[in-house]
C-alpha cells in the first residue's frame, strides 16, 4: 500500500498502473477506503533566492551639464535636459547609485520570472500527483461507480480526472470490457458544458473500445466544442465520426450553439466542402434547414455567412424553393434578404408560378424593414400583377403609412385593366384599411370610404390603495422574492418594511421560526432588518473598498431609513411608521400622519428624523386645512417640524438642463440639474452637472427612487437622470411607473429622461417610454414642449438616433395621445430642419401631419424650404404634407 502512495505523490502513472496490476480484487477493495481518506500532499513552489548585487565596473561620477533646451534641441540632448536641476544648474550623479538602481530593476524582473517559474513547476507536479490519484481510485472501483465519482459535484469536494494518457492504463488494469461499460456510462452522463474535464476522455475511451460515433446532441456538442491539435480540416476529413456527426450540426440546437461558438468549424466544413470531402449540397440544405429553424442571432450568423461564402448557384437552389420563401418570414432581417435575393436570382433563372410569386410579395410586402419593401415593391414593376393581389394586400396593411401608400401607387395605374375578380377582391379589402390608403383607394374604386378608425381616450386612472398589511407567511414570501430578484418594488419594499415592524411589536419567536429560513448569507439592509426584527444574528457586515463608488443621494437616504428602523426594531419599536404610504404612488394620508403625532404627544414617543423626513416628502400636493390646523397644535419636536412643512408652502423645485463637454471615450451629456430649495436637505445634490457624470460608477436600485418624493416628480427625475447617459449598464424602466405616478409639473428634468428612453437603443425602453407619455398625457397639465426640443438637441448633434425616437412617439399617437405627440414632434423640428437631413426625419414629419390640430399655425423657416424640392423623395413630400397643414385651415 505504501508503495501506491509513494508512486502517486510521484505523479508516475507507468509506475503506479506496474503496482496497481500486482494487486488482486481484494486487495485494491481493501486499498479504496484508504484512497478516500487520502490527499496528496502539495508540492510547494521552490524558492527563489535573491542576487548578489555587483560593483560598479567603473566607478565615479557623471555630471550632466545645464542648457537651454527647446525645439531646435538635438534629440541625443532631450534626455539630458531632463536631468537639470530645478534653477538650472549642473546635475552630479554617483555612478554606483545608478548602477545600483539599474540593477535592482533587472534583479526584480528575473525574480519575478523565476518564482513564475517555480509556480508553475509545483502546480504541474501537484496535477500528476492528483492525477495518479485519481487512476487509482478509479482502477479500484466498478464502472458505474466510476462514472458517480467522476461526475461528482464540486460541493462534495474535487471530483476525480482522468486525462487521456490514462487510457492505456486503465485499459492495462480493468480491460477492454470494463471500459466499454465506463463509456457507455460517461456517454449518458455527457453534458453539452463538460468539454474542458470530461469529454476528452470520453471520446478517447469511446475511439479506444471501438464504440460507435456518439447519438446524444449533448454529446456531439462537446466534440464539436473539444480542441484539436494541428488543422481542424485535416483531422476532420481522416476521422470516422465525422460523417456521423454532420446533419447534428444543423438540425439540433445544442449542437448548433456549439458550432456557432468555434470559430474554426465553419471555415473547416467550407474547405471539406470545397475540397469534395463534403458535397456542396449537403452543406447548402443544412444551412438552410438550420436558418428555417431560427434562433438566436449569434447562432444564425455563421450558416448565413456559410451560404454567402458557398455562393450556391440557380441549380442548386432549385429544390429549396419552400425553404427560401419561408425565410421571408424570418426574424433576422440579413437573412431575408439573402433569401429574397436568391429567390430573385431563380427567377431570373427560370421564372416563378403565381402562386409562389404571391407568396413572396406577402413575405416581403410584410416585413418592417423599410429597405426590404421598397426593393420588393421595384421589382413588382416588372411583373403582372393579376395573379398577385393575395400578396399585395398585405402591402396595403403595413403599418407604414409611406409602405402602404407606395403599394397603392403600384396599383392605381394598373387597376382599370385588372379583372373584375381582382378588382372585387380590392373593393372588399377597403372596409378594413384606415388611414390615407384606404381614402384613395375607396375613390379609386369608387365605392364608400372606410370609417375613420376611432381615437382612443385617454383617462386619467388614479391611483389605486395601498395593499394591507402582510402577515409572517406573505412576508417571508415577498423577503424570499426581493432577495433572489432584487429590491425593485417600491411598494413590496414599504410593505416589508411594516411587515417587520409588526412582527418585532408582535410575537417575535414566532416570527423567527418563520423568518429563519429567509434569513439571507450575506451582510446588507434586509439581514439587519430581519435581526432586529426577530432576534435571529445577522452575518457579519461586510464593507466593501468601493463602497465609496456607490453613493447615491437618494439611495443614501433610502438605507438611512432602513438603518435607523433596524436600530428601532432592536430596542423600541415604535407603533407605526409615519411614512408607510396610502396610495401605490407613493403619498401619505394627512390624516393618518397627524393621528399618529398625536399619539407620539400623548404617549411620549417620537418617529425617527429618516421616517419624518420620509413622510413629509410623500406628503399630497394639496392637504386638508383641518388637517393644518390640527398640527398647530402639536408640541413636540416632530410635531412642530410637521406643523412648520405644512405652514410654510415651499416653492416648486427648479429643475434645469446643463451641458457636460465631451471626453475621451465619451461624447457631450445633457445632464438635469435641480436646485431642491424648500425641501429637505436629504434629497438635495450640490454636485456640479460634470461631477454627477464622473460619480455614476454603476446602476443602483433606481425603482425606489420616485416613491421618495411622489409629490415631486422633477425631484426624482433628476436623481434618475444622469443614469440614462453612462455607459455602465442599463438602467432598466423599473422607475418609470414610479415617475408617471408622482405629481408635479412637467419641467427640463422629466422631459430629459424621455428624450433619452425615446432614443435607447433597446427597444423595450423605448416602448416603455411610450406607456409613460401615454400615462402622462392623460394627466391634466402635461405638456411634451420640452420634450420635443430635448429630442430636437439631442438628434441633431447626435446624441441620439432620431430613427429610434419616431417608434414610440408612433405607439404613443395610436393610443390616443395626439396633443402630447404634437407637442413633441412640432417642438422638436426646429433643431432638426435647421440641421443636416438625417434617417427618421421624413418619418417624424410624418407623424408631426397625422397629429397636427385642425387649424393650428406653426412658423418653421425651413419646412417651406424643404417642401419646394423636386421630385418625390420621402423627406419633400412629408414636408409638403405638413407645410399644407400648418399653412391652411383643415
Amino acid at each position: 500500500m505504501r508503495e501506491v502512495f509513494a508512486r502517486i505523490e510521484d505523479g508516475d502513472l507507468d509506475a503506479l498502473a506496474e503496482v496497481l496490476a500486482g494487486l488482486s480484487a481484494g486487495d485494491r477493495a481493501a486499498l479504496l477506503p484508504l484512497l478516500d481518506a487520502y490527499t496528496p500532499p502539495p508540492v510547494l513552489p521552490e524558492p527563489v533566492p535573491e542576487p548578489e548585487p555587483e560593483p560598479e565596473p567603473n566607478p565615479g561620477v557623471i555630471v550632466l551639464r545645464a542648457f537651454a533646451g527647446g525645439p531646435a534641441t538635438p534629440r541625443r540632448l532631450v534626455a539630458t535636459a531632463m536631468f537639470t536641476g530645478p534653477d538650472g544648474e549642473d546635475v552630479v550623479l554617483d555612478k554606483e547609485a545608478v548602477w545600483r538602481q539599474e540593477q535592482a530593476r533587472r534583479n526584480r524582473g528575473n525574480i519575478w520570472f523565476l518564482r513564475h517559474q517555480a509556480e508553475a513547476a509545483a502546480r504541474k507536479r501537484n496535477e500528476q500527483r492528483y492525477a495518479a490519484h485519481s487512476l487509482a481510485v478509479v482502477a479500484c472501483v466498478g464502472a458505474a461507480d466510476a462514472v458517480k465519482r467522476l461526475h461528482a459535484p464540486w460541493t462534495t469536494g474535487r471530483p476525480p480526472y482522468l486525462a487521456p494518457d490514462a487510457l492505456p492504463h486503465l485499459l492495462r488494469l480493468r480491460g477492454a470490457d470494463w471500459c466499454a461499460t465506463l463509456g457507455r456510462g460517461m456517454l449518458r452522463r455527457s453534458r453539452s458544458r463538460a468539454v474542458e474535464t470530461l469529454w476528452p476522455f470520453t471520446e478517447a475511451l469511446l475511439r479506444a473500445v471501438g464504440a460507435p460515433p456518439p447519438e446524444e446532441p449533448a454529446a456531439v456538442a462537446c466534440y464539436v466544442r473539444m480542441r484539436r491539435d494541428g488543422q481542424l480540416a485535416e483531422f476532420l476529413a481522416a476521422d470516422p465520426w465525422f460523417d456521423r456527426m454532420l446533419p447534428y450540426l444543423f438540425d439540433e440546437v445544442q449542437v448548433a450553439t456549439a458550432f456557432a461558438g468555434q470559430s474554426g468549424w465553419p471555415e473547416a466544413l467550407l474547405e471539406l466542402a470545397a475540397t469534395g470531402r463534403v458535397e456542396r449540397g449537403t452543406v447548402i440544405a443544412g444551412c438552410l434547414r438550420r436558418l428555417r429553424a431560427g434562433g438566436r442571432p449569434g447562432i444564425l450568423q455563421p450558416f448565413l455567412a456559410m451560404l454567402k461564402q458557398l455562393a450556391p448557384a440557380a441549380g442548386e437552389l432549385a429544390g429549396h424553393r419552400q425553404e427560401l420563401t419561408g425565410l421571408l418570414g424570418a426574424p433576422l432581417s440579413t437573412v431575408a434578404d439573402w433569401a429574397y435575393t436568391s429567390l430573385r436570382a431563380l427567377h431570373d433563372e427560370a421564372p416563378l408560378d403565381p402562386a409562389t410569386l404571391t407568396e413572396i410579395t406577402a413575405g416581403m410586402l410584410s416585413r418592417p424593414e423599410k429597405k426590404l419593401v421598397r426593393a420588393h415593391l421595384g421589382w413588382l414593376r416588372q411583373l403582372p400583377l393579376d395573379d398577385l393581389l393575395d400578396g399585395l394586400v398585405a402591402g396595403l396593411h403595413h403599418p407604414v403609412a409611406e409602405l402602404a401608400g407606395r403599394t397603392l401607387d403600384l396599383i392605381e395605374p394598373r387597376l382599370p385593366h385588372l379583372p373584375a375578380a381582382a378588382r372585387d377582391r380590392l373593393r372588399d379589402e377597403v372596409p378594413a384599411l384606415d388611414g390615407a390608403v384606404g381614402q384613395r383607394l375607396a375613390a379609386l374604386l369608387g365605392t364608400a370610404a372606410p370609417p375613420p378608425p376611432p381615437v382612443p381616450v385617454l383617462v386619467v386612472a388614479l391611483p389605486a390603495e395601498f395593499p394591507a398589511p402582510l402577515d409572517l407567511g406573505a412576508l417571508a414570501g415577498e423577503l424570499a422574492t426581493t432577495l433572489r430578484h432584487g429590491d425593485e418594488d417600491p411598494v413590496r419594499h414599504e410593505l416589508m418594511l411594516d411587515g417587520l415592524l409588526r412582527a418585532a411589536r408582535g410575537d417575535r419567536a414566532a416570527a423567527a421560526r418563520v423568518l429563519a429560513a429567509v434569513m439571507p448569507q450575506w451582510a446588507g439592509p434586509w439581514a439587519d432588518l430581519i435581526a432586529a426584527a426577530t432576534g435571529l444574528t445577522a452575518p457579519p457586515p461586510y464593507e466593501s473598498p468601493f463602497a465609496h463608488l456607490y453613493v447615491t443621494t437618494l439611495g443614501t437616504f433610502v438605507e438611512r431609513r432602513s438603518v435607523e428602523l433596524a436600530a428601532r426594531l432592536a430596542t423600541d419599536p415604535p407603533p407605526a411608521l409615519l411614512a408607510t404610504p396610502a396610495t401605490v404612488a407613493g403619498h401619505v394620508d394627512p390624516d393618518r400622519v397627524l393621528s399618529l403625532l398625536r399619539q407620539a404627544d400623548r404617549d411620549g414617543w417620537q418617529p425617527g428624523p429618516a421616517d419624518l423626513t420620509q413622510a413629509l416628502l410623500r406628503l399630497p400636493r394639496t392637504v386638508d386645512a383641518t388637517v393644518v390646523e390640527g398640527a398647530a397644535r402639536l408640541a413636540s419636536p416632530a410635531g412642530r417640524r410637521f406643523a412648520d412643512h405644512l405652514r410654510t408652502a415651499a416653492a416648486e423645485p427648479r429643475t434645469w438642463v446643463e451641458e457636460v463637454p465631451g471626453q475621451a471615450y465619451h461624447s457631450g451629456r445633457r445632464i438635469a440639474m435641480l436646485d431642491a430649495a424648500g425641501l429637505p436637505a436629504d434629497v438635495a445634490d450640490p454636485r456640479t452637472a460634470a461631477q454627477r457624470v464622473a460619480a455614476v460608477h454603476h446602476q443602483p436600485r433606481l425603482a425606489l427612487w420616485p416613491m421618495v418624493t411622489p409629490s415631486h416628480r422633477e425631484v426624482a427625475a433628476a436623481h434618475i437622470q444622469p443614469y440614462l447617459v453612462t455607459p455602465h449598464g442599463s438602467p432598466g424602466t423599473t422607475f418609470l411607473e414610479g415617475l408617471t405616478a408622482a405629481d408635479g409639473p412637467p419641467g427640463p428634468a422629466m422631459s430629459l429622461v424621455l428624450a433619452y428612453l425615446f432614443g435607447s437603443s433597446r427597444q423595450e425602453m423605448r416602448l416603455a417610454a411610450a406607456d409613460a407619455l401615454i400615462t402622462l398625457a392623460a394627466r391634466p397639465g402635461w405638456d411634451s414642449t420640452v420634450t420635443g426640443e430635448q429630442i430636437g438637441a439631442l438628434s441633431s448633434d447626435e446624441r441620439i438616433v432620431l430613427q429610434r425616437t419616431v417608434q414610440p412617439l408612433t405607439e404613443a399617437f395610436k393610443a390616443g395621445a395626439h396633443t402630447a405627440v404634437w407637442q413633441a414632434t412640432s417642438a422638436a423640428l426646429p433643431a432638426l430642419l435647421a440641421a443636416a437631413a438625417r434617417p427618421g426625419l421624413a418619418d417624424l414629419l410624418t407623424l408631426a401631419a397625422d397629429a397636427c390640430p385642425a387649424g393650428t399655425r406653426l412658423d418653421l423657416p425651413e419646412l417651406p424650404a424643404l417642401a419646394a424640392r423636386p421630385g418625390r423623395s420621402r423627406l419633400a413630400e412629408s414636408a409638403r404634407r405638413l407645410a399644407a397643414l400648418v399653412a391652411s385651415d383643415r
